[in-house]
């Protein structure tokens, strides 16, 4: 009977997370940064969005033939997402933690983890599609660990196919698998046996297509090498060799582990917790080689930027290696603890945009976009409406859900029979437009008072 409130304790986080999510929507006058990308890129169905792979779009795309193009959509895949996680993580950490209580400390633990409670909870995309993958990636390969079956390497090929097709930056995990393989002996029996092949079949037949439209004759891969040197911060970096970078790791991985590392600080000078002696087996080394592949990575391209968003998804599984490591007190009175915790948070996330907008707190989704959509519909209804980025052109398409909205900074937009149309280009910077007299302007609008300036093509 305890196994089984257990159980219906994370169970209820993760229903009452996506009830949240997709309920908190509705409190903003505008779209977040991500799913306004997903408002405009959902107009297609596409092999690539522009810098990421397509599967988050499709996904949106697919939400949208359901449920319309409304703020609800795009929160509910979000919100099944994020409860996808917490559930996969559970799952995961039952089969290698058999203590009831203990193996959902390390979903109770997420909520000490500021960037997955705030901003996959709030605003990420494909970050919280590559969570999901990860934490089912790991799980599957404890699988094949137990078990070498054609269904688990089927399994495997499915999420690594998905993973690469969720966000790139899976890669880092592939290679993490790859590296530990050669050192492991559970691992390097996976990736040895014959059956390995079905995987690789599955994979290559999920992300085929989309390879081609990256490598083929567009060369939109370098536009994406473009997107990572700029992102990254590459072309900030001094010239010579610089240990830089990995400062800028330890910051970013220590800002990502501070809250959690000092629960348990505390809980061990306490007494309320202990360490435990563990062997070095495949998950620990999975740890170690991670954090040495992406330390490579960072130093070797010289990056100056390393965001807590970006590792979070390749380290969130081993929150269940250190909950493994620790042996607990009264682990019963923790679950406890922890499921109220975790209940505040999603109360005080509930409220939070109601109380910033209460308060007068600066906040970009606090300004609606209805003074552009009614000005470009009243004024210039017959033209095709081009808007200056992504977030312009999703917020306005959520008014206009029935229009095709184009937007100037989309580089993967093939050709189109509506840009047949003459078109009214709306740009935040008129010095990059030919024309030398605007026809209209929108002055001082939203939160950065930004200078809208309206030309026809």
């Amino acid at each position: 009977m305890g196994k089984n409130v257990s159980l219906n304790k994370i169970t209820i986080l993760a229903l009452l997370s996506f009830l949240v999510i997709t309920l908190i929507t509705f409190f903003k006058s505008a779209l977040e940064l991500e799913d306004a990308e997903q408002a405009y890129y959902s107009q297609w169905l596409r092999w690539g969005y522009d810098d990421q792979p397509p599967l988050y779009t499709w996904l949106q795309y697919g939400l949208n033939s359901i449920f319309g193009v409304g703020k609800i959509a795009f929160s509910m895949l979000r919100g099944l997402l994020f409860a996808g996680t917490l559930l996969m993580l559970h799952r995961f950490t039952k089969i290698r933690i058999k203590d009831a209580n203990i193996s959902k400390l390390a979903v109770l633990a997420l909520v000490f983890i500021p960037v997955y409670i705030d901003f996959t909870f709030r605003r990420l995309s494909h970050t919280s599609l590559l969570c999901l993958c990860v934490v089912s990636s790991y799980y599957v390969i404890h699988l094949l660990v137990q078990r070498k079956s054609i269904l688990n390497f089927l399994l495997l090929g499915f999420v690594v196919g998905v993973g690469i097709m969720a966000k790139y930056n899976y890669a880092f995990f592939l290679v993490t698998f790859v590296v530990v393989a050669l050192w492991d002996e559970k691992l390097r029996a996976i990736i040895l046996n014959p059956k390995i092949l079905l995987s690789v079949l599955v994979s290559v037949l999920l992300i085929g297509r989309h390879v081609y439209w990256l490598l083929g004759p567009d060369e939109f891969q370098s536009f994406l090498a473009s997107s990572i040197e700029e992102k990254i911060g590459t072309e900030e970096a001094e010239s010579g060799f610089s240990l830089l970078p990995i400062l800028i790791y330890g910051k970013a991985l220590f800002a990502l582990l501070f809250p959690i590392l000092l629960v348990v600080s505390i809980g061990y000078f306490s007494k309320f917790i202990s360490f435990n002696k563990q062997k070095l087996h495949w998950l620990a080394k999975m740890f170690f080689v991670q954090l040495l592949v992406l330390g490579l990575f960072f130093l070797i391209f010289q990056s100056q930027k390393v965001e807590t968003r970006w590792l979070l998804p390749l380290f969130i599984p081993f929150i269940v290696l250190l909950i493994e490591t620790i042996s607990f007190k009264n682990s019963s009175k923790l679950v406890s603890v922890g499921f109220w915790i975790f209940i505040a948070v999603l109360g005080v996330q509930t409220i939070r945009t109601p109380i910033e907008k209460l308060l007068n707190i600066p906040s970009s989704v606090h300004f609606g976009f209805e003074p552009i959509a009614n000005k470009l519909s009243k004024n210039y209804d017959e033209y095709q409406w081009v808007l200056p980025n992504v977030t312009y052109a999703g917020n306005v398409r959520l008014l206009h859900p029935k229009r095709i909205i184009l937007s100037a900074d989309d580089y993967s937009l093939t050709d189109l029979d509506s840009k047949d149309k003459r078109e009214v280009e709306v740009t935040i910077n008129p010095s990059a437009v030919k024309q030398s007299t605007p026809l209209d302007s929108l002055i001082g609008f939203g939160k950065e008072k930004e200078n809208l300036y309206f030309y026809i093509h």
